[in-house]
């Protein structure tokens, strides 16, 4: 048997602690302040219910990472993002009133987009993305297809705002302002020739699944 070395020992330690030090963690706590029972989070939680947290949170810690609280299960309602920080008190508009959180992951830049034409409102686009943008109802209007999340949508690529949408491939989330803040949504795969609520109003949007 071949004898242990410290150093590859001390190692390991340090590259397992670097890992850990890396991992988005946030720890939320019932009442302003940070007191009252707490929870830590280090992976997304598509409902606190579970954890008997649902409607609770008043106060939180973002040790690492950026993470996005929701009204709504499943990061549907209105939605903000948090970096790193002690936050003891919430907006009134989330106070008591997060139901799902999860990390933020890094976003693409904007200059990814493909512009195209969807085939039930106007010309087939000839490379489509995963996700079509269209400025009218019905898909009406020239289609903006992306296959990348976006924490910022550009007016300067959807001139006319967006009205329906297209979801070819995964669950995105659309929110009304950018970084994901604001009235958020999730929209599976499938055809949107109406908003709702969302109508002119996209600011940012992610891929979830």
């Amino acid at each position: 048997m071949k004898p242990i070395r410290i150093h590859s020992i001390v190692a390991a330690l340090a590259a397992a602690t670097a890992g850990l030090a890396c991992a988005a963690e946030v720890t939320v706590f019932k009442q302003p302040q940070f007191t009252g029972d707490q929870l830590t989070l280090r992976r997304d939680t598509t409902n606190l219910a579970g954890a008997g947290f649902q409607d609770q949170i008043s106060s939180l810690v973002v040790r690492s990472g950026r993470w996005q609280f929701c009204s709504q299960p499943q990061f549907n309602g209105d939605c903000i993002v948090l970096g790193p920080g002690e936050y003891p008190q919430l907006a009134q508009n989330m106070n008591h009133r997060i139901e799902s959180a999860r990390e933020v992951s890094r976003y693409a830049r904007n200059d990814r987009y493909r512009e195209g034409r969807y085939e039930g409102g106007g010309e087939r686009s000839a490379e489509r993305g995963a996700v079509e943008l269209f400025p009218g109802a019905d898909f009406r209007g020239r289609g903006l297809a992306l296959d990348h999340d976006v924490d910022a949508l550009d007016p300067r690529m959807v001139d006319r705002g967006v009205s329906s949408l297209v979801v070819r491939e995964g669950r995105w989330q659309v929110c009304s302002q950018p970084g994901f803040r604001g009235r958020c949504a999730v929209f599976d795969p499938g055809e949107y020739a109406d908003l709702g609520r969302l109508d002119n109003r996209i600011g940012s949007m992610r891929r979830i699944g």
